[in-house]
This record gives structure tokens, sequence and C-alpha cells, in this order.
């Protein structure tokens, strides 16, 4: 049987509001395949989901809010006016991602 469930690194802060419900650097997510049709026929009943967009010039973490026009509208978890919503045209997109389970980053106490 074969699976398309991958898993990638959170390396940066845009995901970490600072909540238990945020994604922060150094933690996995476990993300299942989605092809750009699959996406394009499923994204509207799976609003605020989170998901990994593999972009030409990079790979970002966002939770997708919105859905129009072959256009989605990324947030960032992170307040920070360094992470404003982004949108993004599906034409632009190389590969999407949606996460399934997230592993925290281990906590090693007395080091």
């Amino acid at each position: 049987m074969k699976t398309n469930v991958l898993a990638f690194e959170v390396t940066s802060d845009s995901m970490d509001n600072g909540t238990r419900f945020s994604f922060a650097p150094g933690d996995k997510l476990i993300v299942q395949s989605f092809s750009i049709s699959d996406f394009r026929n499923s994204i509207g009943n799976d609003l605020n989901s989170f998901w990994v967009i593999e972009l030409k010039n990079g790979v970002l973490v966002r939770q997708i809010v919105e859905y129009a026009n072959d256009t989605i509208k990324c947030h960032p978890l992170n307040s920070s006016a360094q992470y404003p919503d982004t949108f993004i045209e599906i034409g632009n997109i190389v590969k999407m991602y949606r996460v399934m389970q997230l592993q925290r980053k281990p906590i090693h106490y007395g080091e």
C-alpha cells in the first residue's frame, strides 16, 4: 500500500502565537500530499485547516482561511507585522501538503 505521507520540520516562528495550538520552531508536521487538482476540489470544504505550501522559491506553513478566483488567503498564527496574511495564486504553487499531525519538539531537562 502506497501512502503520500511526509514530515516537515518547522524552522521559523511565523506559526507560533505562544499558545499550545501553534507550531513552534523544531516541531515536526506530519503531512499528506495533495495534487493541485485534488486541493482545488477539496479546499472549499476545508477552510481554516493548516497546509505546507511548496512554491518555486520556498516552502510556507499557513492556515488557509479563504479561497476564491483560484487564489488562497494564507494566515500565519503569529500576529507580528513581520508575518502578514498573504494571497497566493494556485498557479504559483508547486505542491500542497495538508497537516495531519503535529509532533512537538522534544524538551530536554537538565542539559
